[in-house]
């Protein structure tokens, strides 16, 4: 698993009340951290969680999107 193609939704985030927006934010944090510490059982059962939940973006998947979408000023 690449971690390194994923980020937090800010936006969605910012949707959640605080008690929420702040749980899922240590989710992702704790799946950095124990992705560098090399727990990867721990890491991808946190990424699929939030990554199933809508709480993760994918690069990649973006810029196909912008693509398909005619837009092809892909700064990134």
């Amino acid at each position: 698993m690449d971690l390194t193609q994923y980020y937090l939704d800010l936006e969605k985030i910012n949707s959640l009340d605080k008690e929420t927006a702040n749980k899922i934010h240590d989710y992702y944090r704790d799946m950095i951290y124990t992705h560098e510490e090399g727990r990867k059982g721990i890491s991808t059962s946190l990424f699929n969680t939030l990554n199933n939940n809508g709480y993760l973006k994918n690069i990649r998947d973006e810029k196909l999107g912008l693509i398909l979408d005619g837009n092809n000023r892909i700064n990134n």
